[in-house]
């Protein structure tokens, strides 16, 4: 059904909430469908502290009931959601356009989700070897591209693309988390000698968050071209984390707590932009 048929059944959904029992309202017979796409962290790895990735913990479409994603939101307002979690991990920005299609290869989406760039930056070694700010726009717009092409009423979340600044300070002072990066060798360009704070590292990390930075202002720019997509304002690279937000196994990837914290965050800024019409 048509995103428009979406929102209309939400709002029908929330007024009889109001009028009728619950039991009654999650009769109502509506349907959606919403796609996710993006990289590991959407793909939810290692959220549990064990290993490879679990779609089911994701903030995005996850269905278990660790996580309070999107799709479990939606479906607490009456609404049948199917959910393809279409991320991959280690995916950059040039990887959308491939998942978009397909995702939409069989059928089009009410919904969709999109969380990108971590890689563009972790992949490099320097600063300068990131996937440059230009780059990172045209990929997104591309895969924007192909979800309107199937379908003009989708309606496309863009979240920001996490602070690696936050992700450094969080785990700098922390001998375990330190351990794990230096052992698995994560984003180095930011998590490289983290201890070292000469005026050269000091400058290279200061350079891979303003790379992150312009990032999310290009995602604002798409966002503020199309009326069907919605930037979330910085809600993921603002939110607040701690060691207990992040996975046990690499100090990198969300844990649960993590994940939850991601979803209601850009569950919020969805809400408040009107994505979805619910109180």
């Amino acid at each position: 059904m048509s995103y428009r048929t979406l929102l209309s059944s939400i709002a029908a959904v929330t007024t009889a909430a109001m009028l009728i029992p619950s039991a009654a309202v999650a009769a109502v017979p509506t349907s959606a469908r919403m796609v996710a796409l993006g990289d590991s962290i959407t793909r939810a790895a290692v959220a549990d502290g064990t290993q490879n990735a679990q779609p089911q913990n994701s903030w995005s479409t996850g269905t278990s009931t660790a996580v309070d994603s999107h799709l479990r939101r939606l479906e607490a307002y009456g609404v049948d959601m199917t959910g393809g979690n279409y991320a991959k991990g280690g995916d950059r920005s040039t990887h959308l356009a491939t998942q978009a299609t397909d995702a939409l290869a069989n059928a089009d989406a009410d919904y969709v989700t999109i969380l990108i760039g971590g890689n563009d930056i972790c992949y490099a070694s320097t600063p300068a070897g990131t996937t440059s700010p230009d780059t990172f726009e045209a990929n997104v717009r591309r895969a924007l591209d192909i979800v309107r092409a199937e379908n003009p009423d989708t309606r496309v979340l863009l979240a920001s693309v996490p602070s690696m600044m936050s992700l450094y300070r969080v785990g700098r002072d922390n001998f375990l988390i330190r351990a794990r990066w230096s052992l698995i060798g994560i984003c180095p360009v930011m998590l490289a000698d983290p201890t070292d704070t000469s005026s050269a590292a000091n400058e290279r990390r200061a350079a891979v968050e303003a790379r992150v930075d312009e990032y999310n202002r290009r995602l604002a720019k798409l966002a503020a071209e199309r009326g069907n997509v919605f930037y979330d304002n910085g809600a993921v690279h603002n939110t607040s984390f701690t060691s207990s937000d992040l996975s046990i196994l690499d100090g990198f990837h969300p844990s649960l707590s993590g994940q939850n914290k991601i979803a209601q965050a850009t569950w919020n800024e969805a809400v408040r932009q009107g994505v979805f019409d619910v109180d």
